[in-house]
């Protein structure tokens, strides 16, 4: 029998010696790089998570454990309708499996309950895949902008309740109620009418006849640019209603031009009286000129 006389490697062999020192080294930059990132993880303020395919967490962080009320590593292996309920439960899988599907991040608001009530979550949700290149599940990074969006909310309707007396405002300035006499009442009108400064119109005059007791009203459209079918269907309206409540009302200031543009429209201005002038009008109320209609 032949034998071999084999050489051993000896434990002080440069080469070996620099593998081992690489491997180390190689080992100690790991630890170090996982380390920091678990540091990072646990002390985020954020909701950071790590869920496989089926929803299930494998990785989450002490904010996470503390939003939902559980011990460190109470939540692992668990989904979210597990923690949150059903209905946050179908929207966060509905959200997740939308992230897997595209490949792609995906930022989403979700509503998350709490002990304290539901809170909105601004969550950054994207795919994560193995070395292989096929899907793992998703991570994901949460912030809590429940305070953000109540500070939100808050600003709008204060800025709906500012638009709304500017909006006031500017109706009373729009439809201002000249008293010119004992139960006399005028309301002069300049610019554009619409729709809805047209129901202003309306309101204004009705308001006016009661306040005012006015046995008449005056309507002066001098300063209007310009009248369309709807503008004086609402204009027509505004008289019938005053004239409902008994009062007598007078339309003042149609110029020429835009008589004969109500010529040609759809509106039946029989038994309206009209004059050219506010004064005139005055004149007819007071007894001092004939009527006109």
């Amino acid at each position: 029998m032949q034998g071999y006389w084999v050489r051993p490697m000896s434990a002080s062999s440069p080469d070996s010696s620099q593998d081992l020192a690489t491997l180390l080294a190689e080992n100690a930059a790991l630890r170090e790089r996982n380390e920091l990132l678990t540091a990072v993880i646990r002390h985020c303020p954020a909701v950071i998570f790590v869920k496989d395919t089926e929803g299930r967490l494998r990785v989450c962080n002490r904010t996470y454990e503390r939003l939902a009320g559980a011990e460190p590593g109470g939540l692992l292996g668990k989904t979210d309708h597990d923690i949150f309920g059903p209905e946050a439960g179908e929207q966060n899988r509905r959200n997740d499996l939308a992230v897997c599907e595209s490949g792609a991040p995906q930022e989403v608001e979700e509503l998350i309950p709490q002990p304290d009530g539901v809170h909105v979550y601004l969550s950054v949700k994207f795919p994560i895949y193995d070395a292989r290149g096929r899907l793992y599940g998703l991570g994901g990074i949460a912030t809590d902008i429940s305070e953000r969006r109540r500070a939100e909310e808050e600003r709008n309707a204060l800025q709906q309740q500012i638009i709304a007396v500017q909006r006031s405002v500017l109706d009373e300035l729009s439809t201002p109620i000249v008293p010119i006499a004992d139960n006399v009442i005028a309301l002069p009108l300049i610019g554009t009418i619409d729709r809805e400064r047209g129901r202003a119109i309306m309101q204004a005059l009705l308001d006016g006849v009661a306040e005012h007791r006015a046995r008449a009203a005056i309507l002066d459209v001098t300063g209007v640019r310009s009248i369309d079918a709807q503008v004086a269907a609402g204009l027509l309206q505004s008289v019938r209603a005053a004239r409902l409540l008994g009062t007598r009302v007078l339309v003042t200031g149609i110029r020429p031009e835009v008589a004969q543009a109500m010529v040609g429209l759809d509106a039946d201005w029989r038994g309206v009286e009209i004059f050219a002038t506010m004064r005139e009008a005055v004149a007819g109320v007071l007894g001092r000129g004939p009527a006109r209609g």
